[in-house]
């Protein structure tokens, strides 16, 4: 077997709240740099050619942009058009690499070198005293990881030909006639064994309005969601009991991290609240001002 490449971390394992093991790399400080380097320059050359479709990286405000385009398709949308939010199974890490780097060839040839370097053999991963073997996909944890997925899977993006196409990065959402949308999954599943991605059918939602009925098999398989109910990246599109629920499951968050707040030191405290906690992405999606109880949490947490 070929010598690993320099492309060692420390592997952390976070629980997902859907439930599974979210596997993240913290890689050395020198090569985070240097990724981050590689990162900034390659977006400046394909943040255009991801937009509009591909939003997940390059683009400020990506992801309110995905949220409210698709609320105001959901508004328009006719009655016999189907929307399908798309979710791949352990995508990051499946992704076959030769390909993913041939990519890079195609689009930025200059910081090929480097990303052969990293991902060409496989890299060594330690957690805690055991060593795993990093073969597939690109690290989830190294800054340039989420632009080597965007731009593998990009061409087959642009390839589809629903009305509306929206990429945040491994999650696909299509709108359009059931016909169009029902092509686009199948060519998303023709493509996904060459690229080492796999649809997550159980995960995968198809969002109608009440009483239109989906008649390809396909799209029977997934589960199916109003659109008073449609959710985006965890953000509920519109007013209702799942508005609802999510401001309930926020308001629960924020106060749990209130009180854990408060076993470490003031200033660490005020940074982790105003980076992490201070503005959840449903808070940001609807224009309604929320009830007077969500408030509190915001109020209690800067008096901190």
């Amino acid at each position: 077997m070929s010598h690993p490449s320099s492309l060692e971390g420390r592997l952390i394992a976070l629980s997902k709240q859907t439930g599974g093991i979210r596997p993240i790399v913290v890689g050395f400080m020198l090569r985070r740099l240097a990724s981050k380097c590689a990162n900034s320059r390659s977006l400046a050359r394909l943040a255009p050619s991801f937009s509009p479709t591909q939003l997940g990286v390059g683009i400020p405000g990506g992801c309110e942009a995905a949220i409210h385009s698709a609320r105001r398709f959901l508004e328009s949308m006719p009655k016999d058009n189907v929307v399908v939010q798309l979710d791949f199974s352990n995508a990051f890490n499946s992704l076959h690499r030769l390909d993913m780097l041939q990519t890079m060839v195609n689009t930025v040839p200059e910081l090929f070198p480097f990303c052969h370097s990293a991902y060409a053999k496989p890299s060594l991963l330690f957690y805690g005293q055991y060593t795993i073997l990093s073969q597939e996909g690109p690290q989830q944890g190294d800054p340039i990881g989420p632009l080597l997925f965007c731009n593998m899977i990009q061409p087959l993006l642009a390839s589809l030909t629903a009305v509306l196409r929206l990429g945040f990065m491994d999650d696909l959402t299509l709108e359009g006639s059931q016909q169009a949308v029902a092509e686009d999954v199948a060519v998303i599943m023709k493509a996904e064994a060459d690229m080492g991605l796999k649809l997550n059918t159980s995960k995968c939602e198809l969002i109608t309005h009440p009483g239109c009925c989906a008649t390809d098999p396909t799209l029977l398989s997934f589960p199916q969601i109003p659109v008073t109910e449609a959710e985006l990246l965890g953000a509920p599109l519109f007013t209702g009991a799942t508005l609802d629920a999510a401001w309930s499951r926020r308001c629960d968050d924020l106060a749990r991290a209130i009180q854990r707040l408060t076993s470490i030191g003031a200033q660490d405290a005020l940074i982790l609240l105003r980076a992490s906690f201070s503005a959840p992405l449903e808070f940001n999606i609807c224009c309604d001002a929320p009830p007077q109880s969500t408030i509190l949490p915001f109020n209690v947490s800067m008096n901190f």
